[in-house]
């Protein structure tokens, strides 16, 4: 009898759980339903008003991602410069990609939550609000790039290359080899940074390995010298090179410099010229309703 009950009583537990369930589902379908029917028909002032205000809040935000890579550059460069370990620098890096990762997520949520909007019912609305959103999301984009651009040129530039011309001493007997051991860990580091970078960071530190290669290989010509005579000749050579290192390297990073700060000033631009746009737009649809004295279309 034990045997043949069991099976009953679980049937029996499961049947309200299930009518619950039913039920909720239900409720949930008729609210759904009420809140369709009950909507007035076409476009709301409220509808607009609420549009404006999610535009307003994502275009104050992105003022929050100058700050934020500043200070990871600020941090990580710190962290870096003064040989930290590398558990360290990890966290470092860590912290601060989750903090832009987290406001990234949230403005493209944010972004997303616009096109939901009743108020795209009307062309013209729904054209500004995807010039919007596609301009806005390169802004995004174009940051979260910036934060892998930065760790990757610190890396390299100002980790690894760094020894080159700030510990060796130009004077010592073993210069050559020390520089060579160190302009390979730099190349290394440079060939790395590569992965992830954008098209203009590429460059740059293709063009700086173009410049610690040929340093390199005029201090392994000293290694390979035959006599001591050749010896001292290829080492003054090497010496004199790297008179004009400086100036060598100061070309790719001016070009560097003036590429990002256009990139940059073009995703801006185009970011707030469609602001203004569909603020614009969203400002005489509230005038028209005002004028009507109406809050519906």
């Amino acid at each position: 009898m034990e045997e043949t009950e069991q099976p009953a009583q679980k049937k029996s537990r499961r049947t309200p759980i299930i009518v619950a369930v039913v039920a909720l589902a239900l409720v949930a379908g008729g609210l759904g339903t009420w809140y369709a029917l009950s909507r007035p028909a076409g476009v709301q002032r409220a509808d607009v008003l609420r549009l404006d205000k999610q535009r307003a809040i994502v275009d104050n935000s992105m003022n929050i991602y100058d700050p934020l890579v500043q200070e990871f550059t600020a941090r990580y460069t710190s962290a870096v410069s003064t040989d930290a370990d590398e558990d360290e620098v990890g966290q470092v890096l860590q912290q601060q990609r989750d903090v832009l990762e987290r406001e990234s997520a949230t403005n493209k949520n944010r972004l997303e939550a616009m096109t939901g909007s009743p108020a795209l019912q009307e062309s013209e609305v729904k054209d500004a609000v995807g010039q919007f959103k596609d301009k806005y999301g390169a802004v995004v984009a174009y940051n979260d790039q910036r934060l892998t651009n930065t760790a990757n040129i610190t890396q390299s530039v100002g980790g690894a290359c760094a020894p080159l011309h700030r510990d060796l001493n130009i004077g010592s007997e073993t210069y050559a080899k020390d520089y060579v051991s160190t302009a390979d860990a730099c190349l290394a580091a440079l060939s790395d940074a590569k992965n992830g970078s954008d098209a203009e960071t590429s460059t740059l530190l293709g063009a700086f390995e173009g410049v610690i290669r040929g340093q390199r290989d005029k201090q392994q010509e000293v290694l390979d010298a035959k006599d001591d005579f050749e010896r001292a000749a290829k080492r003054t050579l090497a010496a004199i090179a790297l008179l004009d290192i400086n100036d060598s390297l100061d070309k790719p990073r001016t070009e560097y410099e003036n590429a990002v700060k256009k990139a940059s000033t073009t995703v801006v631009n185009e970011a707030n010229e469609s602001n203004a746009n569909l603020e614009r737009i969203l400002k005489e649809r509230l005038e028209r309703f005002d004028a009507a004295g109406q809050e519906g279309k």
